[in-house]
């Protein structure tokens, strides 16, 4: 008896054999993630407009020193933090590996060879992107990438993609001024508007551009923080709603609550530059920009989150609230 006693009391438990092997679930991924560090930070990849290749770590460090780009360097640490509170649900999922993993993951080293051979660095964004996919479910499966989908989503917005500032935002900049001109002139403050510049029209007893002048260009635009405003409406939408339809609109929104805070941030230059000057509103052109400047972009990204919050109220007084997730745990 004694023997049969102390060979039972040897004998380690069901939950300390689980604990003892847990940690070898996750060699395999330990494994992958070997060769993608090497794409990644190792293997120079492309040079684009410069002399030489860089790895794609060292572009995106250049590009997140851009303020316009800035908010990338938060995206892998928010996405891994938005795994992290969805653990205990992935634990409870039954591991089942797709074939898709290797389908994607075949596609996601075709387009990194392309992008290689071309000198193309956007293919590579794209690819660690998919290889990031099919690493998921390759080990797990379509049930951890459904739970994870938003994580792998929110990582997208590591990538500086540059193409879109002399695309959408130029567009978007160019309709703002268009409408601030009409909203001028509406109230009488007659402006003329020249490209993505405005200024005050010509009157009996005053010079044209006498009273203001304002040249909107990339930087002072404000819509600088949009590409910021879309990856926080985002975040803002997936805590507050639950219903996804709900989560796109407050998504969507975003677009828009940017432009109409950056035509009240126009306007407000050009209020000020009309009453104190234009030193005190804008400051000495490129070197010197003053602090009212200055304070009126910081409001801009802080008028479009007011913004996103009304909205939200609007949504949940029409539909009905919706309990917001919370911020440790799903």
């Amino acid at each position: 008896m004694s023997t049969l006693s102390d060979t039972s009391a040897a004998a380690p438990s069901a939950s300390q054999v689980e604990s003892d092997g847990s940690w070898k679930r996750w060699i395999p991924l330990g494994l992958v993630m070997l060769p993608l560090f090497w794409l990644v930070f190792i293997l120079p990849y492309a040079a684009g407009y410069g002399d030489f290749r860089r790895t794609i770590f060292k572009m995106l460090l250049n590009s997140w020193s851009d303020p316009t780009w800035q908010h990338g360097a938060l995206a892998l640490p928010m996405a891994v933090f938005l795994g992290w509170r969805r653990r205990k649900e992935l634990e409870s999922l039954p591991e089942q590996p797709s074939v898709w993993g290797l389908v994607v993951a075949f596609l996601a080293m075709a387009m990194y060879w392309a992008g290689y051979r071309g000198n193309f660095y956007y293919f590579g964004y794209a690819s660690i992107q998919l290889f990031v996919a099919a690493i998921i479910l390759w080990l797990w499966g379509w049930r951890q990438f459904r739970v994870l989908v938003f994580a792998w989503f929110i990582l997208g917005f590591a990538w500086p993609y540059l193409f879109l500032e002399d695309t959408l935002a130029f567009k978007l900049r160019y309709l703002m001024v268009t409408v601030t001109a009409k909203v001028l002139n509406f109230f009488s403050v007659d402006t003329v508007q020249d490209g993505t510049r405005l200024i005050s029209a010509a009157t009996p007893t005053r010079l044209e551009g006498s009273w203001f002048r304002l040249n909107v260009d990339g930087p002072c635009s404000g819509l600088r923080s949009l590409f910021a405003l879309i990856m926080v409406s985002a975040l803002f939408a997936y805590f507050r709603q639950r219903t996804f339809w709900r989560q796109v609109v407050l998504f969507a929104m975003s677009i828009p609550l940017a432009i109409v805070a950056n035509m009240i941030r126009i306007l407000a230059l050009i209020g000020a530059t009309m009453l104190f000057g234009q030193e005190f509103a804008l400051g000495k052109g490129e070197e010197y920009t003053s602090n009212f400047h200055l304070i009126t972009g910081v409001a801009v990204f802080i008028l479009a989150i007011a913004g996103l919050m009304g909205v939200e109220t609007l949504l949940n007084r029409v539909l009905g609230p919706e309990k917001p997730r919370s911020y440790w745990k799903d």
